[in-house]
This record gives structure tokens, sequence and C-alpha cells, in this order.
């Protein structure tokens, strides 16, 4: 009859193969982290890149109407009749490609008192209203045909908003081009790879990783994709940009002379607020970073 401590010796041996395999495989997955496939062969890594123009495809604006009264719906009204006079001018003029959301907002007009340092101060209680200000605003977004984008902002002003904003011209890039883009980094990174191996003369085998983004690949891989650049200012370029940026951020100022309450805006009138631009291209940028097999 075996004792215990001798039965505890012969479980200890028993289990002892199994334990070390554990061990090794699990120091076998922690080494793959540490020390990648493709680091304990000679390899060769590129880094492809591409940048694609589209042309711009969308432009916005917005306009608001300001009236004040003492009664606040009475202001109200005014503000909504001036800027349906301009919304249907808009509609009129940009069919099913202008999408146009309106708003309206109302705040009361304090009395004022000077303090102590003698600045105007609102005297914020309700027995000291003095009137409201309303206004109605409405952003216009033309989709497709930029050509119209200009006709279309001519008739919003034609109705003489107190305030406008300038028109952003943008790019709604779709998945075509965002793979066309892909494509043309990932053909430029084996065209890299293929210069690579001629260089250092080398043999380009098979393609063990390919990974879109801006890699490195045998380092710390980054999430980064696609983006668009375009109008972006590098320290290079602000200095000359500058001036463009600025004025194309800079707020519109309308002096137009307001139509009759309820008048239509005539086509002579967007034609002479028809005011033309020109529409930067933007650029698409992809990466695609790739490590091939080298041999000798």
């Amino acid at each position: 009859m075996l004792r215990p401590a001798l039965l505890a010796c012969v479980s200890f041996a028993l289990a002892a193969p199994a334990f070390s395999q554990i061990k090794e495989g699990r120091d076998y997955q922690e080494d793959a982290y540490v020390t990648p496939y493709w680091t304990r062969a000679p390899v060769i890594e590129a880094l492809g890149r591409a940048e694609l123009e589209i042309p711009p495809n969308t432009a916005s604006f917005d306009v608001t109407f300001t009236e004040t009264d003492k009664d606040a719906a009475t202001a109200m009204t005014r503000a909504v009749q001036r800027a349906k006079v301009a919304f249907e001018a808009i509609k009129r003029t940009g069919g099913t490609k202008v999408i146009a959301e309106t708003s309206v907002e109302v705040e009361p007009l304090y009395e004022q008192y000077k303090d102590e340092d003698g600045d105007l101060v609102d005297n914020e209680r309700a027995d000291k209203i003095r009137g409201y200000a309303a206004y109605a605003s409405i952003e216009v977004e033309v989709n497709g045909d930029l050509d119209l984008a200009g006709k279309v902002r001519a008739a919003a002003l034609a109705a003489g908003p107190e305030d406008s904003s300038s028109l952003d011209i943008s790019t709604k890039v779709s998945a075509e081009a965002y793979r066309a883009a892909y494509e043309a980094a990932a053909a430029d990174a084996a065209a890299r790879a293929k210069a690579s191996a001629a260089a250092t003369g080398a043999t380009l085998g098979q393609l063990l990783v390919i990974q879109e983004g801006n890699g490195p690949c045998l380092g710390r891989w980054s999430k980064a994709a696609i983006g668009i650049v375009g109008g972006t200012l590098t320290a290079e370029t602000m200095l000359d940009e500058l001036p463009q940026a600025m004025s194309r951020l800079q707020t519109v100022s309308v002096t137009s002379q307001k139509l009759k309450r309820g008048a239509p805006i005539t086509d002579e009138q967007i034609a002479g607020l028809d005011l033309p631009t020109d529409a930067r291209p933007q650029t698409i940028t992809s990466s695609v970073c790739v490590v091939y097999a080298a041999g000798k």
C-alpha cells in the first residue's frame, strides 16, 4: 500500500509534462508579440502614398433676417415673412439640388442702466422688457452643381438679410473615390518594394503584410487611413494662403435695400447679386504599408 507522501510524488511526476507543455506554449505566444514572425527572416518594407484631386461638389451658406417690435408675435411674423420670400426664391432658383433648413429665434430687449463704471447693463427683469428681436434664419446647401450655388446665394441676398455667411465650398467624397486612392497607394507601395529589391540586389518574395495607414509596418501601427486634406494651411504655405483663407471665412455684410413686404424676387435682382467664384479642387490622400519576404 502506498503512503500519502508517495502518492503525492507520483501525482506531481504525472502532471509535470503537461505543465511544461503549457508553459512552453505560453512562452511561444508571448514571444510572438515581442518578435513578429516577419522579423525572423529578411524582409522588404515599403510605404505607398497617393494623392488624388477631385472637384468640390457641395456649397453652403446661411442668411438671417432680423426684425424688432414691442410685440414678440409681430417681430416674429415680420422676420418669418421676409424669410419666406427668400426661401421661395432659393427653391425656385435651385430646385431639387438645394436643401434649405429654416429656424426662428426670439429674444427680449431690456431697458438699460449705467453701472458704477458707467457701462450700460441690461435690466433683466420681466417688467423691464422694452421690446423683442426676432431672427429667421435659412441654412442652405447646394449639391452637385457649383455653378448654381452663386445664383442660389444671389436669390437669398436679394431679399436683403441683415446677416449672411460666406459661401463655403467643400467635397462629399464617395466610396469609389476612396477606393481609387487606396488602389493607387497600394500600387505605389508595390512599385517602391520592387525598387528597393532592385537597388539592394535582393529578390522580392511573397507579400507577407499589407496595412492601410501610415505605418511603419515593422513598428507601431497607425490607425490613420484616408482623409481630406484640401484647404489645410501648412507652415510653408501659411503666409501665402492666409489672405485667401481669411477672405473665405469672413462674414459678408449685406447692405441691399429691403424688399417691400411680400414682394417676390425677380430674376434681374438675382442676376445683379450673382457673384462668381472659383472652386479649388480637394485632395484625397491614402497610405498603404506592405512587407514582402526578401531573398538573396
